[in-house]
């Protein structure tokens, strides 16, 4: 069950400042590190790979892991070391396994490639042949039981092959974590990142100086490391991360310099307090400093998304590789219902290694029409059906009225009230963008006929599934959420099916239980009708055909 206590206690440590030590810290067998720098290519060399090894070497040894470290690496090399590494990592006492590699890689049926200096390709065939097979590694790892791993790649630069090859996708294939492990990218699929400009690539550089704040959680640690990138290229450059971690990671293991139960709940107001002076604004620097200071907070996603669209104007200006863009005039109105056709919404994907990553894809129309069915999720018996219009969209309030105020939400659709209750600020029921994976903490304080309570949750996006309601059959990604309510000591499981680019959940359970561990709320709700008047044009492509079949959200679309 999820208590207050475990909750405060995840929340992570004090802020604390950087600072390293000049020495190595007492190696432990239980953390091991296998670091590559590959900088000299034959046809395509690369300035600063060997730079980034070594500093992300000598990061993690004085983090006490046992490092093994190769610079610029031929395949025979790069071949044994990894045999060597996966065989230490078999042992007992392994707990924590990082790998890291900075230098070229490239992409090939859906698998990832890691470049040795000597690799060269004319075709399909050598790249598998002289290159190092991505999937090797993880199935290696995957021998391995009980223990966590974290493998990270700042390896996605352009043309790996000089001239004399250049593969059919750029940068690398998304590939989703396997359970207890985090893959860390330098940049999102399919595109490529910089080399810096300076002692260390972009990526790296701050990768760096994330990670070596003690007492930060390396999940915390790459939220910041992205934010980073993409304002310092411009939006040129995304990392992206897939995660299936069981348990909180922490790079400076012996920093964790953890907050008491008050503090943390200082803490908590502090971000309440930030969130207030904020939530008003239309400044870049404002959310990013959100962000920076409460990584995964109370209000983080719904930061993520509005500092989204506030670099959308700043983004557009980029050159896009994909299909027309869809205009406010070829916008179809989504009509759902029984016996109607389901739109595809979700870009279809051969990818056999993910489920995908999609933005929300959310946009809020006046008129727009959302018939629910609730049914009680232990007896199946149907109650009452729910209609509800949207009647007004202040975007730049954020905020979503439905018949007049009665449902009112952002523009994310998480709830700032529903009849007759009320919440002190939106819950952080839906993220930013949809993967497989993902976690964020919801907390907020609710009040109903003038009683208050003050609840927690922890959500995380556990799978895709089809699932069949009365307005159709549907492709979804599914939110589960376990909590509890600390006033009244109930608690809490939340569970939504979603699709990107409805602005509702196609279906959403809630159950609550009181503290003696009997059921007080079992909801069932059930999409029967909708009609919208638009999706996320930023992220939507017609494929061709009627649009009212064939409007979709594309995977990997920045958010």
């Amino acid at each position: 069950m999820t208590t207050r206590r475990n909750f405060i206690r995840a929340l992570g440590a004090l802020p604390p400042a950087l600072s390293l030590g000049t020495g190595w810290a007492s190696s432990d067998p239980s953390r091991q590190a296998l670091v590559i720098g590959n900088s000299s290519y034959l046809d395509a060399p690369l300035a600063n790979p060997v730079n980034d090894a070594r500093a992300v070497a000598g990061l993690l040894g004085q983090a006490g892991f046992t490092v093994a470290s190769h610079l610029d690496a031929r395949r025979n090399d790069m071949m044994a070391a990894i045999e060597r590494f996966t065989a230490e990592v078999r042992k007992s006492d392994t707990r924590l396994v990082m790998f890291y590699f900075a230098g070229h890689g490239a992409q090939l049926d859906w698998r990832n490639y890691l470049l040795p200096v000597d690799a060269k390709a004319d075709n399909a065939t050598q790249l598998r042949e002289s290159c190092i097979d991505l999937n090797y590694l993880i199935g290696e790892f995957g021998k391995s039981k009980g223990k966590t791993f974290i493998i990270m790649l700042d390896a996605c630069r352009n043309n790996p092959f000089g001239s004399s090859y250049r593969p059919e996708q750029k940068g690398l294939s998304q590939f989703d974590a396997p359970v207890g492990s985090l893959l860390a990218y330098a940049t999102s699929p399919g595109n490529v990142a910089s080399d810096g400009s300076g002692q260390n690539g972009l990526y790296t550089e701050n990768l760096l100086r994330e990670l070596s704040v003690r007492g930060t959680k390396i999940e915390d640690a790459l939220k910041r490391v992205r934010l980073n990138v993409r304002l310092a290229s411009n939006g040129a450059q995304i990392p992206w991360e897939t995660t299936s971690l069981e348990n909180d990671v922490f790079i400076f293991d012996g920093g964790k310099s953890r907050l008491s139960e008050a503090e943390q709940e200082r803490l908590l107001e502090e971000d309440l307090a930030e969130w207030g002076r904020i939530k008003s604004s239309g400044k870049i620097d404002d959310y990013a400093g959100y962000l920076r200071r409460f990584p995964n907070g109370r209000f983080a996603e719904i930061v993520q998304a509005r500092l989204a669209r506030l670099l959308a104007e700043i983004e557009k200006s980029r050159p896009q590789a994909s299909a027309a863009p869809v205009t406010a005039d070829s916008r179809p109105t989504i009509k759902l219902g029984p016996g109607l056709p389901v739109p595809v919404f979700m870009e279809p994907t051969h990818n056999p290694y993910s489920a995908g990553r999609y933005p929300l894809g959310r946009s809020f129309t006046v008129g727009d029409i959302y018939k629910l069915r609730l049914t009680d999720t232990l007896t199946g018996v149907e109650g009452r059906t729910i209609t509800a219009q949207v009647t007004k969209v202040d975007r730049g309030a954020d905020r979503v009225e439905m018949d007049n105020g009665a449902i009112v939400t952002d523009l994310m659709g998480n709830a700032v009230k529903f009849g007759p209750v009320e919440y002190d600020a939106p819950v952080q029921n839906y993220p930013a963008e949809l993967q497989i994976g993902k976690k964020w903490p919801s907390v907020g304080r609710s009040t109903v006929r003038g009683k208050t309570s003050d609840f927690n949750f922890d959500y995380q996006i556990t799978r895709r599934e089809t699932i069949t309601v009365p307005a159709g059959t549907f492709d979804t990604f599914v939110i589960e959420a376990r909590g509890w309510n600390r006033t009244f000591g109930s608690s809490l499981s939340h569970t939504l099916w979603v699709v990107p680019g409805l602005n509702v959940a196609v279906k959403r359970e809630y159950i609550a239980r009181n503290s003696r561990g009997n059921y007080v709320t079992t909801d069932r709700f059930e999409l029967v009708e909708l009609s919208q008047g638009s999706v996320d044009a930023s992220c939507a492509v017609p494929l061709g055909g009627t649009a009212q079949r064939n409007l979709v959200i594309k995977s990997n679309c920045a958010s």
